[in-house]
């Protein structure tokens, strides 16, 4: 029996996701061979950001293969109920993080602690964001409820 597009552009999705766990794998090899050569702390410090970041970036998209290979990701909005108000704590949490960190981002003069502020004010951002996705799909479910 042929393939439905559905089940295809499963698989070429797989497909790409592996061959880009691939390229994360060499990141993190890479980062590390960058460590082993160098003792400059900033250098260091960026190519241990970017291994951890490679790291994650793996794992997740392993899980993605697996929601598409074992079981698909569900979830219902009494899942997300129980632990809503924790989410919104946390969420705000992350904006008191960016605020400090601006704050302490316009203090400083030196390009590193620029350069590194920067980056925490980015990922700290990048976190309220994906809070406000998860909001954006506890909206969604409740919508079909």
């Amino acid at each position: 029996m042929a393939e439905s597009k559905g089940q295809q552009r499963t698989q070429d999705m797989i497909e790409v996701l592996r061959r880009w766990q691939g390229i994360e794998r060499e990141s993190i090899e890479m980062t590390a061979v960058i460590m082993e050569e160098t003792t400059n702390p900033l250098v260091r410090q960026i190519m241990e950001i970017i291994r951890n970041d490679s790291v994650q970036h793996h794992r997740v998209q392993q899980f993605l293969i697996d929601s598409m290979t074992m079981t698909p990701v569900s979830m219902s909005h009494a899942d997300l109920a129980k632990i809503w108000t924790k989410i919104e704590e946390h969420d705000e949490t992350e904006r008191e993080a960016v605020r400090v960190a601006k704050e302490l981002r316009e203090m400083a003069t030196d390009p590193v602690q620029k350069i590194l502020l920067d980056y925490l004010i980015r990922d700290e951002e990048k976190h309220d964001t994906i809070l406000g996705e998860l909001e954006e799909f506890k909206v969604h479910l409740s919508k079909l409820s």
